[in-house]
């Protein structure tokens, strides 16, 4: 049980935040001497000039290298004398802004190492619904369409159902949807012709004409030709998705707990008097 919680995410970052903390403690006994002091580190130099080649796909000039490390100073300047003054305090853009790099801190050491074989085939197995493929249908459609009057409409749709039972195909208005669809998913067929629609295939019978159907743009007798089950792809072919659905989870498992942990270190006091006032 010990080395189980060693290896707990939720440790590491408490280690990580801990050594944070003191760093911070260390260097602000420091403050006051080292305050007006700005040091431009080599890497941070390195920085700023692969963003520029990144950007402008090119070496900058020494007089733009310059003046990308004088913004530099001039923001971490500003950035100082702004915390001196308490500009940072009570700001929800500051305080969205840390509570997204914490966030992104605790992503990073959730899914820092990737997930062993057998744990990313449990979770593909106990989410495999999100992976299985739609089924997929080969039809043919004939539209009426119901841009005239309700009689008219019900006369010609009775006409049809008369020419489908005498053996013979159902007769409909030229439209510039597709008469024929072949191996077409669900899905793209829904995007087509509407939910309503792909909906109504699932319970239609098969090489029979069959109608009227409600779609978007109005009604239709379907023909279905073949209707191919969906099925549920190998865990290798779909591999990145598996595990990028895997660190995802992990990332807000690991968030809930720990703001758990960090409410049971704070107090909440709530006043709702005023708003209670207001009733």
């Amino acid at each position: 049980m010990l080395k189980a919680f060693f290896k707990d995410p939720l440790f590491h970052f408490m280690v990580i935040a801990a050594v944070l903390f003191v760093t911070y403690d260390l260097r602000n006994d420091d403050a006051d001497i080292d305050q007006q002091v700005i040091n431009v580190s080599s890497g941070r130099v390195e920085q700023l000039h692969q963003r520029f080649v990144k950007v402008w796909q090119r070496t900058p000039t020494q007089q733009e290298m310059d003046s990308l490390i004088n913004r530099y100073v001039l923001d971490e300047i500003y950035a100082r004398e702004a915390r001196s003054m308490g500009l940072d305090e009570n700001d929800s853009v500051i305080r969205k802004r840390l509570r997204q790099k914490l966030e992104f801190m605790m992503q990073d050491i959730s899914t820092a190492k990737p997930p062993e074989q057998d744990v990313l085939q449990a979770f593909f197995q106990q989410h495999q619904d999100n992976y299985r493929l739609e089924d997929s249908y080969s039809f043919q459609q004939v539209f009426i369409s119901d841009d005239q009057e309700p009689d008219q409409v019900n006369r010609w749709l009775e006409q049809q159902q008369q020419r489908i039972t005498k053996g013979l195909e159902p007769e409909g208005h030229s439209s510039l949807l597709p008469a024929n669809l072949v191996n077409h998913g669900a899905g793209h067929i829904a995007r087509q012709f509407g939910d309503n629609f792909a909906q109504a295939l699932s319970s239609s019978p098969i090489e029979q004409w069959y109608g009227p159907i409600e779609s978007g743009y109005g009604k239709h007798f379907v023909y279905i030709e073949d209707v191919q089950p969906g099925t549920l792809p190998a865990l290798a072919d779909i591999k990145d998705k598996v595990i990028a659905d895997w660190r995802y989870q992990k990332d807000q498992d690991f968030q809930d707990k720990f703001e758990q942990e960090l409410l049971k270190r704070y107090q909440i006091n709530v006043d709702m008097s005023m708003l209670l006032a207001g009733e």
